[in-house]
C-alpha cells in the first residue's frame, strides 16, 4: 500500500511539474518570443525562437557605427544593417565580426550637453525603418560594411575567400577618402622581422618590395618582400594601415603609403552611401545599390 502511495505521489508531481519543464526547455517566456518572419514582397514565413531586439540596444550600436552628423538616409540604413546583424545572430546563422554599442552611460559622456539631441537623431533613423531587415533567398544577409571604399567595392571572395552573391564589387566614385601616411624603414622592418621571424631583407627595403597582384578594385592582394609572401590584408593591419589600397613611394629613410579608403573594401560603403544620400538616395535605394539582388523586408515578434 505504502509503495502505491508513494508512486502515486511520484506521478502526480511529475504531471505537476511538466508544464514548467516545458516552459524551462523551451526558454523563459519574458525573454524569449517566437517571431513570424513575414513579408509582402516574398511571402516568407519562418517560425523561430528569437531574442527581443531593443531600441536602445539598436541605438547604442548604431552611435558606435556611424557619425550623427551624417546624413538621414545613411544613418536609417546603418540601422537596417545592424538589426540584420542581429537578427541573423539571434537565428544561430554563423556571421563574421563583432558588434558592441555604447552604453547610455557612455552616450552621455561622449556627448555631453549634445546628449538629448543626438540620441534623439539615432533613435529617429531606427524607428524610422520599423523592424526591416536585409534577405537574401529569405535569409538575413552577413551584412558587412566599411567607412569608405577606394572607387570601387571589393567581392567578398577576396577578403574572406568565399563567394558570397551579394557582396560583389560596385563602383563608388563617390568614395575621395585618402590619405598619406609616411614609415620609417627601420620601423617597418622591425615589425616585420617581429612578424616573420625567417624572413631576409637587406639595406635597401624599397628594393624589396614588390607588389604581386591587385583585384579588380585596386586593393593589394598579395605583396613579397624579400623572401616572404604577405597577403595585402595582413600587411595592412601589420603596418596600421588604413585599407590594402595604396600605393607605395621611396622618401629617403621614409616610405610614404598613398592610402586610398577605410576598411577592408567589402560591402556598404558608409562614406559613399553617404554622398549618394546628398544625391537624394532613399536608405532602400543605398542598400539596394552595395547589396546585390537583395530584399528588405519587416519581420515581427509575435507570442
Amino acid at each position: 500500500m505504502k509503495k502505491i502511495l508513494i508512486q502515486f505521489v511520484f506521478i502526480g508531481s511529475t504531471l505537476f511539474l511538466l508544464p514548467f519543464f516545458i516552459v524551462w526547455v523551451t526558454g523563459n517566456l519574458d525573454v524569449k518570443l517566437a517571431y513570424k518572419l513575414e513579408s509582402r514582397e516574398t511571402g516568407i514565413t519562418e517560425e523561430q525562437q528569437v531574442s527581443l531586439v531593443e531600441t536602445s540596444r539598436l541605438i547604442g550600436i548604431l552611435a558606435k557605427e556611424v557619425p550623427s552628423h551624417y546624413e538621414m538616409e545613411t544613418l536609417k540604413a546603418q540601422g537596417v544593417i545592424c538589426r540584420t546583424y542581429l537578427a541573423r545572430r539571434i537565428l544561430g546563422i554563423e556571421t563574421k565580426g563583432e558588434l558592441t554599442g555604447y552604453t547610455e552611460e557612455e552616450m552621455k559622456d561622449l556627448w555631453g550637453q549634445d546628449y538629448a539631441s543626438i540620441y534623439t537623431t539615432y533613435k529617429e533613423a531606427v524607428e524610422a525603418t520599423g523592424n526591416e531587415i536585409i534577405l537574401y533567398n529569405n535569409e538575413p544577409i552577413e551584412a558587412i560594411y566599411h567607412r569608405a571604399s577606394g572607387g570601387f567595392t571589393r567581392d567578398a571572395k577576396e577578403v574572406y575567400k568565399l563567394d558570397i552573391p551579394y557582396l560583389v564589387g560596385v563602383e563608388s566614385s563617390k568614395d575621395h577618402v585618402t590619405k598619406q601616411v609616411p614609415l620609417k624603414k627601420t620601423e617597418i622592418i622591425k615589425l616585420l622581422e617581429e612578424k616573420y621571424p625567417n624572413i631576409l631583407l637587406e639595406k635597401n627595403l624599397e628594393t624589396q618590395i614588390q607588389i604581386i597582384e591587385k583585384d579588380q578594385a585596386e586593393y593589394v592582394k598579395s605583396l613579397q618582400i624579400g623572401n616572404q609572401i604577405i597577403e595585402g590584408e595582413e600587411f595592412k593591419n601589420l603596418l596600421g594601415l588604413p585599407s590594402s589600397c595604396f600605393k607605395i613611394f621611396n622618401q629617403g629613410e621614409w616610405l610614404v603609403f598613398d592610402v586610398r579608403g577605410e576598411g577592408h573594401g567589402v560591402g556598404f560603403s558608409q562614406n559613399g552611401a553617404n554622398e549618394l544620400a546628398k544625391e537624394d538616395k532613399d536608405y532602400r535605394e543605398l542598400i539596394r545599390y552595395y547589396y546585390t539582388d537583395v530584399e528588405i523586408a519587416q519581420y515581427n515578434y509575435k507570442r
